[in-house]
């Protein structure tokens, strides 16, 4: 589980670094059509931290709720 928490974690700094790249790429460049593909390549990036982050969250509160369980049983 703990390795599955690594790459959710790469997953999610690899997903908003992109998503700030690719922000500021769109902010500098002057052609509409380029406007368009880094917009959509950010949307892509925002979709993958996005959800690499929720899954990360959601296996640590997994984690802890079971870690509960056991001290309780």
């Amino acid at each position: 589980m703990a390795d599955l928490r690594s790459v959710l974690a790469a997953l999610a700094v690899v997903g908003w670094t992109g998503t700030a790249v690719s922000q500021l790429t769109v902010l500098r460049t002057t052609e509409e059509r380029e406007r368009i593909e880094w917009t959509e390549r950010r949307n892509q990036f925002l979709l993958l931290s996005s959800l690499s982050t929720n899954a990360l969250v959601f296996a640590t509160a997994y984690r802890y709720a079971k870690a509960l369980q056991t001290r309780r049983a």
